[in-house]
């Protein structure tokens, strides 16, 4: 379970790092030259997300496929609601809530 714990921290985060860096990412094409730019941001966030996927093949291999995956798209959309709110100032709305509120009750009826 902390290896789950530790993979949505690692995935969720790494998407807001993305979303975080996106502005200071800067791609050219120029007459056959490509020139391609990231910030330190982006590097970590791809870091994150890359180790979250290491985690996710230890974590698929020894859970069941038909329960792991929903709850870690379900505590990973969890998790990226309440990150962009705290680090990238995003509002939560009614909407968002009820969502979530869905979703947490979704992840209770998989367990009963």
């Amino acid at each position: 379970m902390i290896l789950f714990f530790i993979y949505v921290v690692l995935s969720s985060l790494g998407l807001i790092l993305f979303k975080l860096g996106s502005k200071d990412l800067n791609v050219v094409f120029q007459q056959q030259l490509f020139s391609f730019s990231m910030s330190w941001i982006v590097l970590a966030g791809i870091f994150c997300y890359l180790a979250s996927f290491l985690l996710w093949l230890v974590i698929v291999n020894k859970s069941e496929l038909s329960y792991i995956y929903p709850l870690s798209i379900a505590c990973i959309n969890i998790a990226i609601l309440v990150g962009s709110h705290f680090i990238l100032n995003e509002a939560i709305g009614i909407k968002e809530l009820v969502g979530t509120g869905v979703i947490i009750i979704g992840i209770i009826l998989m367990k009963i």
